[in-house]
């Protein structure tokens, strides 16, 4: 995880259903360790990235 000063704070709106699937699976898997969601979107970031870094966007 990033440190503080490398921290950036978003707000994003998605389907609630998809929200609810993602929240579940995360609280799972880092059991509501402390910032388990901020760790949780940061790894579906990363690899969202990673699966698209080959795509041409234009």
């Amino acid at each position: 995880m990033a440190s503080k000063s490398d921290e950036k704070r978003v707000t994003i709106v998605i389907d609630k259903n998809l929200d609810y699937k993602f929240r579940k699976m995360a609280s799972q898997k880092f059991r509501f360790e402390p910032k388990w969601y901020s760790k949780a979107m940061e790894e579906a970031v990363n690899l969202w990235i990673d699966k698209n870094m080959d795509e041409d966007f234009e």
